[in-house]
């Protein structure tokens, strides 16, 4: 069970993996061993590709420790791939949402499950549903919540509330920055016709970057409002 818990790049997360173990702790020894090796297997069979078997443990799990959040969580994940290992490019992200709903059900703090749901309803274009679990999200500040408003911020974009994304973003601006973030806002400043401003952010966004796609399309960003 320790070497279990000790793996950080498992194909679900560490803290998920206590959690679960806790649950079933109770249960006496015989069963909480058993749980872990079904647990190992899974994750064995997940991290060597085979997603599908990994979901039939975890629906087997699923339906001996019914409403365990944790469980739910990790047989979403096993929907969110293809079948090349993209995440979120799963052929049913609808059942996908629906094991995150149902793990939210379960616990409705579980902010990993939540912010998931979120990309996934994103993903299938479902944006008045995304926006309301993101903003969810970001209430809770840190590292999720900063992730949260940025994809709230993409979200909004693409309803056409440019001006209310940008506000959101402008609120860490200079507290906390990466390239994504500084391109996003460059992009709302062209949309508000700021050109002076996505200059400025479209350098900022080119000093940040390490990524020579990216920083190509800042230079062509940058060419495009120099010629305006």
């Amino acid at each position: 069970m320790r070497s279990l818990l000790a793996r950080r790049n498992s194909f679900f997360t560490a803290a998920a993996a206590a959690f679960l173990l806790n649950v079933v702790a109770a249960r006496g020894q015989s069963d909480t061993t058993a749980f872990a090796e079904a647990l190992d297997e899974a994750v064995g069979f997940a991290r060597a590709g085979d997603r599908e078997k990994a979901s039939e443990v975890f629906l087997e799990l699923a339906a001996e420790y019914p409403g365990e959040a944790a469980i739910l969580y990790n047989l979403a994940l096993t929907y969110e791939f293809d079948a090349d290992g993209n995440r979120y490019k799963g052929e049913n992200l609808n059942l996908t949402a629906s094991y995150y709903e149902e793990a939210l059900a379960a616990d409705p703090r579980f902010s990993p499950a939540r912010f998931n749901v979120a990309v996934v309803w994103h993903k299938l274009g479902y944006l008045e549903e995304a926006a309301r679990e993101y903003r969810l999200i970001a209430k809770g500040g840190g590292e999720l919540g900063r992730r949260a408003e940025y994809n709230l911020a993409l979200v909004l974009r693409e309803k056409g509330l440019t001006e209310e994304a940008a506000d959101i973003l402008k609120q860490g601006e200079g507290v906390y920055e990466d390239a994504s973030r500084v391109r996003l806002l460059a992009l709302l400043a062209e949309d508000a016709g700021e050109v002076g401003r996505a200059i400025r952010l479209w350098k900022r966004a080119l000093a940040l970057g390490d990524n020579a796609v990216l920083n190509a399309l800042a230079v062509k960003h940058l060419q495009t409002l120099r010629d305006f």
